[in-house]
């Protein structure tokens, strides 16, 4: 017969055993190549400069952190919480970023070459001069981010929000953007060789020669 004192020890031998594996596995979270970081909370930490090329980051909580020219090639960062970090010369290139939260980072001249950023939110974020050249963005909220000089040549913004978002100088060459809000967005000055705005919406957005786009702009600047 289980007494509820049974109950109450296994309930205790459970917890600490589960203590010891989060602690174990916390344990692989160190900036090295293939660090295991999976749910980790580690906002806040300076990991400038490091090797962490096909690491683990899923779901994790990397807030505030300091991770500028950062090599994170290839990195797993599903869902992961990277609000206000600074990854200033990162290298994201074939990293996975679906779902996750950029809000407020720095990217400034970031590597996202073939980057899935799908479905992420990317409010306010800088990307100046970053290379996202192939990088997908569909449905992500890029609303109010600034974009100056970044090239986005053949990158997918299908259905995104970039929303007064900053687009000046940018290279769109190719780029999908098919059903994007781009409301009062600014595209002074972009490269837009055969980009694609299918159902694009352009209302109040500054085009390329400088002219604000008259409602109704679906598609085209009139």
């Amino acid at each position: 017969m289980i007494t509820i004192k049974t109950i109450r020890l296994l309930a205790i031998i459970a917890a600490i055993t589960s203590t010891c594996v989060a602690t174990e596995a916390l344990a692989e979270c160190l900036p090295k190549i293939f660090a295991l970081c999976q749910g980790a909370k580690i906002g806040k930490v300076d990991w400038r400069n490091a090797q962490l090329a096909t690491s683990d980051f899923r779901n994790a909580n990397l807030e505030n952190a300091n991770l500028g020219n950062t090599n994170l090639e290839n990195a797993n960062l599903t869902g992961a919480i990277l609000k206000g970090a600074d990854l200033r010369g990162a290298n994201l290139k074939y990293a996975n970023l679906e779902g996750s939260d950029l809000t407020g980072a720095n990217l400034e001249g970031a590597d996202l070459r073939w980057a899935n950023l799908e479905r992420s939110s990317l409010i306010g974020t800088r990307f100046v001069m970053a290379n996202l050249a192939r990088a997908d963005l569909e449905e992500a909220d890029m609303s109010n981010a600034v974009m100056t000089g970044a090239n986005l040549t053949r990158a997918d913004l299908i259905n995104t929000d970039l929303y007064k978002a900053d687009l000046r100088q940018t290279k769109l060459e190719g780029a999908y953007m098919n059903f994007a809000n781009l409301k009062q967005a600014n595209l002074s000055g972009a490269n837009i060789l055969r980009i694609r705005l299918f159902n694009a919406r352009l209302n109040e957005a500054t085009w390329i020669d400088g002219r604000i786009c008259r409602a109704p702009s679906i598609g085209i600047c009139r």
